[in-house]
């Protein structure tokens, strides 16, 4: 008889399992907005700043990254808005109407013109680069020039609001991240669909400015001398806004509102002699005096402003030279209503 015994020998497989771990990184996220909406250059415009006033908006732009540290670049590109296709200058209109416009200008903090990608050549998107440490935001604010500009006619503005509308797609934020900051680069790709709208406005008001004033110089008389005439066509020059009504009235240092004056001699003449103030020439001219309002042209002058420097002429009249020989003069105080 036979006995067969069996031997078990266990027997192990040993094998290698490799877990991967792959470094996922997150990608950035960006978003944009201009002064909260909207940019007013200012409410009280007026024939005085409707050529210089300006302010700084505040562009601001805004990155998150998720995990792993990230390379952002951001563009921020804009055209000219609704009015035109030009960015150089920009220009606001009143609702409904082409014309007048305002033109203005926007320019980045090194003071050159803020505008598109590839403008005649030249890049004048703003663009910055940013290292993101892991699970980190950023918040930047790019101060922005918006300033009106002279010699394009703003001075023929008439009162109302101007506005132009940056929306659709005259705004465009592009931003682009990467592991190495060297594949990063937002204007390498095509510009994004990201917004950030706002609208620049700025408001017109009537205004008048005393802009130029010159003497009436009745000359040198003899003492037998009567009905003596005078009068300088550019003894006042008014600037108003385009359309606005004002009036002129004259007072003279007596404080009569006719406009019957008196002029002083020197040192210690106590002569005084009479003149009259006249919108019209000669003894028989209309009287100018002081009793215009913004409603009412009284004994004053009207007229409606054009935006320029409009030149009026005072004449005046003396009934007699029979004075003490002297130099005799008066101040006459100019008020504009509107």
């Amino acid at each position: 008889m036979s006995l067969f015994r069996w031997y078990y020998s266990p027997f192990l497989m040993l094998g290698a399992f490799w877990l991967t771990v792959g470094n996922a990184n997150a990608a950035a996220t960006c978003s944009a907005s201009m002064n909260a909406g909207t940019v007013n250059i200012g409410n009280n415009l007026t024939s005085d700043n409707v050529d210089s006033e300006s302010i700084t908006a505040t562009l601001n732009y805004k990155c998150s990254n998720g995990t792993g540290r990230r390379y952002v670049s951001v563009c921020l590109a804009i055209d000219g808005g609704d009015i035109a296709s030009e960015i150089n200058p920009r220009y606001m209109k009143k609702s409904g109407a082409e014309t007048p416009r305002l033109a203005f200008t926007m320019l980045k903090p090194d003071q050159t013109l803020w505008g598109t990608r590839n403008l005649t050549g030249i890049n004048s998107e703003y663009i910055a680069y940013h290292e993101m440490p892991s699970n980190t935001s950023i918040s930047i604010d790019v101060p922005i020039k918006v300033a009106l500009l002279p010699n394009y006619g703003n001075s023929l503005a008439t009162p109302g609001v101007y506005t132009n509308n940056f929306n659709g797609g005259h705004t465009a934020l592009t931003y682009q991240d990467r592991v190495f900051s060297t594949s990063s680069d937002c204007t390498s790709g095509r510009q994004d669909d990201n917004r950030f709208p706002f609208i620049v406005q700025a408001t017109v008001v009537n205004s008048c400015e005393i802009t130029t004033t010159n003497d009436v110089n009745l000359g040198a008389h003899p003492a037998s001398n009567t009905n003596i005439l005078g009068s300088n066509s550019n003894a006042i020059g008014v600037t108003c806004t385009k359309d606005a009504p004002y009036t002129i009235g004259l007072a003279p240092s007596n404080g009569n509102q006719a406009g019957s004056g008196v002029m002083s001699g020197t040192g210690s003449n106590n002569d005084k002699v009479p003149y009259q103030l006249r919108s019209a020439p000669g003894f028989n001219g209309e009287t100018w005096g002081n009793t215009a309002t913004s409603t009412s042209t009284g004994n004053g002058v009207a007229d409606i402003g054009n935006g320029l420097v409009q030149n009026k002429t005072v004449y005046v009249t003396v009934p007699s030279a029979d004075f003490r020989p002297d130099n005799y003069s008066d101040t006459v105080t100019i008020k504009v209503n509107y």
